[in-house]
Order: C-alpha cells, then structure tokens, then sequence
C-alpha cells in the first residue's frame, strides 16, 4: 500500500533473500512465514498455538466505514491516477498541464482519515 510498509516488511524478514510477496505473517514481532508457510502451520496444528493470547476482533464490531479497515482510500484529488490537471491561462484561452499529484503516495493512495 506504501513504500514506507514496503521498506519496513523488507526489514523485518530474517533474510534479504527471501522474496517480498504478501501476505506475510509476524506474531509478536518474529516472522512466521508467507501463506504456505501459515497454510501448513495450520494444517500441522501448529498455528493455534502461537495465536494464543493476542486479542482478536469481537464478534460484532464493525470496521472503518472510510476505507473497510485498509486503512488507505485512492487520493481525493486524483482519484489514484497520481496525475492532475493545474490550468494555465494563455492569450484568451485556458490550457491545462499535467502535473504528478502532491498528495498521494506511489501507488494513487492516502490514509484514511477516519481511522489514521
């Protein structure tokens, strides 16, 4: 969603060679793996385990109704297309001229107002 996720995940895994594909799963700090590696935890009983005693969402409660719990929406000012459009006036007619949009990051996103 961010460069600056990206650079923090690519930190955080134990060995730059692993590739940086998501999802990838951290429990109290220590990676546990990609989504394979979570499929076959699950499936050896394992994952449960180190599940235990982190709070979970409660049944009910509802997430951001701004962005669904993503935490990002696409720019309000160019929509996620990351271009806008500034007018420039010139001998009676109106011109306008693409300009790389100042608000969103790399990928045409912000961070949602209602719960960031």
């Amino acid at each position: 969603m961010d460069r600056g996720f990206r650079d923090e995940l690519r930190a955080l895994l134990p060995s730059p060679s692993l590739p940086l594909l998501l999802p990838r799963l951290f429990v109290r700090g220590r990676h546990v793996g990609g989504a394979e590696e979570v499929l076959r935890l699950d499936e050896e009983g394992a994952l449960g385990p180190l599940l235990d005693g982190l709070p979970s969402a409660r049944p009910g409660t509802r997430c951001c109704d701004g962005c669904g719990g993503m935490r990002f929406l696409p720019c309000f000012d160019c929509s996620g297309s990351r271009k806008v459009v500034a007018g420039v006036v010139g001998k009676g007619r109106q011109r306008g001229v693409v300009m790389r949009c100042g608000e969103c990051n790399e990928n045409g996103l912000v961070l949602c107002p209602i719960c960031s």
